[in-house]
């Protein structure tokens, strides 16, 4: 859905997660022109993080997808314990062993990418089909 005044290229930021439903692929082109989602927080509303200020504080943390290609699963990590040391007031948050194990997935799945040149896109994705990705990304990096 594009909106009136979006300009083609324009990058909606959709932190509460409206219009991406779990079933849902990306809108990739529009009649009035490219719309670009933001893709970090899409992927972290289909790995489970449900909480829009948890979403908002690891997007602060991972801008883009692409950025994940350098980290690690120990950052991954480090990631998740200094968010669960944090006092409420300073954001405290849990991701769970799942949340965590599908984070490092992605990574994983971002990795792959890379590895061959090129970009991260969940053009025709849905939420099961990427699951899938990043299930055979984490198998892949296990046997690696």
């Amino acid at each position: 859905m594009a909106e009136a005044g979006v300009a083609p290229g324009a990058v909606i930021d959709d932190a509460q997660g409206e219009n991406l439903g779990a079933n849902q692929e990306i809108p990739q082109q529009q009649a009035q022109g490219e719309v670009v989602v933001n893709m970090i927080n899409h992927v972290l509303i289909w790995i489970g993080f449900d909480v829009v200020a948890n979403r908002q504080a690891l997007c602060s943390e991972i801008a883009e997808i692409k950025d994940m290609v350098d980290l690690t699963e120990k950052d991954i990590t480090e990631l998740q314990e200094s968010y669960a040391k944090r006092t409420q007031n300073a954001g405290r948050m849990y991701f769970g062993l799942q949340s965590t194990e599908r984070l490092k997935a992605t990574l994983h799945w971002v990795q792959d990418f890379a590895r061959v040149s090129k970009v991260p896109t969940l053009e025709g994705l849905t939420q099961e089909s990427f699951k899938a990705a990043i299930s055979i990304a984490a198998q892949r990096a296990d046997i690696r």
